[in-house]
């Protein structure tokens, strides 16, 4: 890993709680919108209601996998 890497390590090493919050959050929301791009990628004309749906059901998935000891 390069020396930016680290440096950006460093950086969130001292954020206050609430920053770690809001960076955490800005990242979720990132991430959201990357995964409903690459839905409606993979399944063209798919509508909002049923990309979202996908969405929350790959989340699902995602958490099942990080709760398996």
């Amino acid at each position: 890993m390069d020396d930016s890497f680290w440096e950006e390590v460093e950086r969130a090493r001292n954020l206050t709680g609430a920053e770690k919050m809001s960076a955490s959050l800005r990242l979720f929301d990132e991430v959201s919108r990357r995964m409903l791009a690459g839905i409606k990628s993979q399944f063209p004309g798919v509508g909002e209601d049923a990309a979202l749906r996908i969405r929350r059901e790959r989340i699902d998935i995602i958490r099942k996998l990080e709760a398996l000891p």
